[in-house]
């Protein structure tokens, strides 16, 4: 008996340092227009009267940011965004409403950050050089802005950003240094093979989206909806059925669309 318990705990610390290195959680930085928000930024005008209308996230993305993101300071995110600092609280308001666990808020003073790129990367540089013990993950649109961020970051943080997440709003080539997703199961399936993420945390996000019924809640008029969606080539076990109830759901919501 006392041999299978020596054996036994001997098992234990071999393989303890390994699964708390794979499973440790990253600190989110990111977007707000087209990542957590539904925004028709097409025009001036446009912005204009939606800033009116009820604000209504993307369907899943409440749960991938409070299962992928570890806590940091009593919070679980920074969202680095070009809009306005005019609307700082109702950014915030609308985060509580909608379920965003805790997060710190950097917006632009439009009078005198008038740069998007210099903006965006100098905050996220100044967010990742502040936290030297944690890696990240930056989760933003496609807009060209983020398409230079994406390569600066990686250029100059290459150890501690882990992925760049840029969503497809519409359709464009990445560099190589960004990974495209759609949904917010796009995110949380990669998360999860990198095991950074827990199956019932990768089914919560699932169940998210799956819910969903309503096209514009995934895919606003304005942004691409893809209708041959698969991001299940490489996923394997549960989460592969999991996958194909995403990628069957997702599809037939887009083929109402065309």
């Amino acid at each position: 008996m006392l041999k299978k318990l020596f054996l036994l705990s001997t098992l234990i610390v071999l393989i303890a340092p390994t699964f708390s290195s794979a499973t440790q959680k990253p600190y989110i930085i990111s977007g707000f227009d087209d990542v957590l928000r539904q925004a028709e930024n097409t025009g001036l005008v446009k912005s204009a009267i939606k800033m009116f209308e009820q604000d209504k996230t993307f369907s899943g993305m409440p749960e991938l940011y409070t299962g992928v993101s570890a806590t940091e300071n009593n919070t679980k995110f920074t969202l680095v965004s070009a809009t306005s600092i005019w609307f700082t609280n109702r950014v915030d308001e609308f985060l509580t409403d909608a379920h965003f666990p805790a997060r710190r808020l950097y917006l632009r003073d439009w009078v005198t950050e008038w740069s998007i790129e210099d903006f965006k990367i100098s905050h996220i540089q100044d967010i990742i050089k502040e936290k030297p013990n944690r890696q990240f993950i930056v989760i933003f649109d496609n807009s060209d802005p983020s398409l230079v961020m994406a390569e600066t970051i990686h250029t100059n943080f290459p150890d501690k950003v882990l992925e760049v997440y840029l969503r497809q709003t519409i359709q464009k080539t990445l560099p190589a240094s960004a990974h495209p997703f759609f949904t917010a199961f796009d995110i949380a399936l990669n998360e999860y093979r990198n095991e950074r993420l827990s199956l019932p945390e990768l089914k919560t996000v699932a169940a998210a989206v799956i819910k969903e019924n309503q096209t514009e809640n995934l895919f606003p008029s304005y942004a691409l909806c893809p209708k041959d969606y698969d991001p299940c080539q490489s996923a394997e076990g549960e989460a592969s059925s999991v996958c194909a109830q995403v990628k069957d759901h997702v599809q037939a919501l887009c083929k109402t669309r065309y």
